[in-house]
């Protein structure tokens, strides 16, 4: 058994033991390693130690149980999750999801929180090629986009769906810019796990043929099928990471952001969209060396 494999037997040990006793002298003894060398290794296979991981992975699924169990009080919950007291999981609710038990019962939250989902071994597999890569900070100038817009709970079949969609109309988009350029922006509404998340697949357009991008109209939109909405990204500053690999890979890249970058650096959200950038490096999404850019807003310019 190697080393990755002893951790994807720990991670399923502590999700069993969420709700129970469970200690990191437990699991690096089951792991057959002394404490220190366990702490170590947990780091290196998944970024973080598992300290911090049970303590997540428990305050986010108190934050679940919350949302979905409104009859339930926060007491109750802080002692499933192994808080001897309400006073310490509060505090815990507070610096992991940077929002209070009873604000998140009431909806009054930000549109995303820094929720901790279980690690894969899918997850595992692919995170050497992300740890250790720090993002670049870049300001962007606005960008007009056009494309289908499409919703997404469960099926993710219909992005691709949108971008065949996109590539047979690209013609019918005479503002589009040349050479085309083209992105994939996801836009969160407030409780978004409920109505899910938009993606609109989209072209650049040429701001010179632009009339009125706040309201969508082109000087030559006669001929863009009717669906394909008009979106202005703002003017902002972002932070730049980059994904390589496979296509299908990209959401682990958007987990590890998320759910480990993220929560561990100075920066905060600012604006409820992301969106991925489709440059020259991009060689198809079936192409191991296939390079494309996810831009996280951090704040307008």
């Amino acid at each position: 058994m190697n080393n990755r494999e002893l951790i994807v037997r720990s991670l399923e040990w502590i999700e069993v033991n969420l709700k129970s006793g469970l200690s990191i002298k437990t699991l690096s003894a089951e792991a057959g390693y002394s404490l220190y060398h366990y702490i170590r290794l947990f780091q290196a296979v998944t970024g973080m130690t598992p300290g911090d991981y049970i303590a997540r992975r428990r305050i986010t699924e108190a934050a679940f149980d919350i949302q979905r169990m409104p009859e339930r009080s926060f007491h109750d919950i802080s002692l499933d999750y192994q808080f001897n007291d309400y006073e310490t999981f509060t505090r815990s609710f507070k610096r992991i999801l940077h929002t209070s038990p009873s604000h998140l019962r009431c909806r009054q939250v930000p549109a995303l929180l820094p929720l901790m989902h279980r690690l894969e071994e899918r997850d595992l597999l692919h995170l050497p090629l992300i740890l250790g890569k720090e993002p670049d900070i870049v300001d962007l100038d606005a960008v007009i986009l056009q494309g289908p817009l499409v919703s997404v709970t469960e099926d993710h079949s219909v992005i691709a769906d949108a971008w065949q969609l996109l590539f047979s109309n690209i013609a019918r988009l005479p503002a589009r810019s040349r050479p085309e350029s083209y992105y994939q922006l996801g836009l969160w509404p407030d409780h978004y796990e409920n109505s899910g998340v938009s993606f609109l697949c989209a072209c650049a357009l040429d701001q010179l043929n632009v009339q009125s991008p706040e309201h969508g109209l082109l000087n030559e939109a006669e001929h863009a099928p009717a669906d394909f909405p008009v979106h202005t990204l703002p003017a902002a500053r972002y932070l730049r990471f980059i994904h390589q690999g496979l296509s299908r890979d990209v959401p682990m890249t958007y987990k590890y952001i998320y759910e480990t970058w993220l929560p561990r650096s100075e920066y905060r959200l600012s604006l409820p969209f992301e969106f991925e950038y489709y440059g020259s490096r991009y060689l198809g999404p079936d192409n191991k060396d296939s390079i494309s850019e996810i831009y996280i807003p951090l704040q307008l310019l």
